[in-house]
C-alpha cells in the first residue's frame, strides 16, 4: 500500500514539476517566442498599405458548434445566432460544425487534425478552433450563448477615431484580470497574435488537475492571456470596454453551458479568500512532504 502511494506521490510531484515549468514559460517572456513574433510583426507590416484587404478587418462571422454526444443547437442559441446573421447580411458567415471543421482542417491544415481529434473535451476543441480561423478568415468570433443587436458589428466596435485604419485585434479583458475572454474576439487576417496562440496549443495541451482548469488553461482565456501577457506588440490592439459590450452591442442569453461539477467549487473558493490561502498552504505543505519522501527514496 504505501509502495502504491509513494507511486502516485511520485507522478503527481513530477507531474506538477512540469506543469509549474510550463505555467512560468507560457505566462512570461522568452527570448525565443520574442524573437519568432518579431518575425513575424516585421513581416506583417511589410505588407504594403494598397492592400486593403489585408490591412480591413474582414466582415465575417464565424461561430462553432461541436457536440460529440450529437445535441442538436437549443433554441435559444439558433435564436442568437440568427440575430447576428440578420444584422449582418453584408457578412460572410460560417456556423463550424464538427463534420466541416474536419473536412476543412483536412484540406488547409492537415498538421492540426491530430491535435483537434486528441482534446479530450469538445470545449477544448472549440476554442482551438476559434485561433485557427481567426487567423486564416479574420473577421469576428463570437459565442453562440451571445445576441447581436446592432448592424455592421465590426464597425461599431471600432472607436470613430479608428475607422481609417482599423487595430489589429479587438478584445475585452476577463473582470478578474487574470483572462482574454475568448467569446468575443476580432482579427485582421494573418495576425501573427494568432499565429502564435496557435503554435503554443501544442504544448498547453495537458492535464491541470481539474476539468474546469483543464479547459481555461489547455485553450481557453487563461491560456489567450498567457499569449497576450507574452505577446510584446499590443500598441494596435483594442480593448473594448465591458459597459459598451454587454445590453448595447450585445446582449447574453445564458452561457456557461460547458461548466462541470468543479467549476461551482472553485468559483466558491476564489469569493472565499481565506479558504483559498489555506488550501495553497496545505498544497505547499503536501509538495514539501512528496518530495523529502521522493528525495530519500532516489538518493
Amino acid at each position: 500500500m504505501i509502495i502504491i502511494l509513494l507511486i502516485i506521490f511520485t507522478f503527481l510531484f513530477l507531474h506538477t514539476i512540469q506543469t509549474v515549468r510550463f505555467l512560468i514559460g507560457h505566462f512570461f517572456e522568452t527570448e525565443e517566442i520574442n524573437d519568432m513574433v518579431k518575425l513575424d510583426m516585421s513581416v506583417w507590416q511589410q505588407i504594403p498599405n494598397d492592400q486593403i484587404s489585408k490591412r480591413k478587418i474582414p466582415r465575417y462571422i464565424h461561430q462553432i458548434w461541436i457536440s460529440s454526444n450529437n445535441k442538436n443547437m437549443t433554441e435559444k442559441f439558433r435564436k442568437a445566432a440568427e440575430s447576428c446573421i440578420e444584422l449582418n447580411s453584408n457578412y460572410n458567415y460560417t456556423l463550424w460544425t464538427h463534420k466541416k471543421i474536419l473536412v476543412w482542417l483536412q484540406t488547409e491544415y492537415s498538421w492540426f487534425l491530430p491535435l483537434y481529434k486528441n482534446y479530450k473535451y469538445d470545449m477544448q476543441r472549440i476554442d482551438a478552433m476559434k485561433y485557427l480561423l481567426l487567423f486564416h478568415f479574420g473577421g469576428a468570433y463570437i459565442d453562440l450563448d451571445i445576441k447581436c443587436n446592432v448592424q455592421d458589428i465590426i464597425t461599431a466596435m471600432i472607436p470613430t477615431n479608428q475607422t481609417d485604419y482599423e487595430p489589429d485585434i479587438i478584445l475585452h479583458m476577463g473582470t478578474e484580470g487574470i483572462s482574454a475572454n475568448t467569446d468575443i474576439m476580432i482579427s485582421k487576417q494573418h495576425h501573427p497574435f494568432f499565429k502564435l496562440a496557435v503554435h503554443r496549443l501544442k504544448s498547453a495541451n495537458r492535464w491541470f488537475y481539474l476539468y474546469h482548469l483543464t479547459i481555461i488553461l489547455s485553450a481557453g482565456p487563461t491560456f489567450l492571456y498567457g499569449i497576450y501577457r507574452t505577446y510584446p506588440f499590443k500598441d494596435n490592439f483594442y480593448y473594448i470596454p465591458n459597459n459598451l459590450l454587454w445590453g448595447k452591442l450585445f446582449d447574453g442569453v445564458g452561457g456557461g453551458t460547458w461548466y462541470g461539477n468543479d467549476t461551482l467549487l472553485l468559483i466558491y473558493v476564489m469569493e472565499n479568500k481565506s479558504l483559498l490561502c489555506f488550501i495553497i498552504f496545505i498544497v505547499i505543505i503536501s509538495l514539501s512532504y512528496v518530495y523529502k519522501v521522493w528525495k530519500r527514496i532516489h538518493y
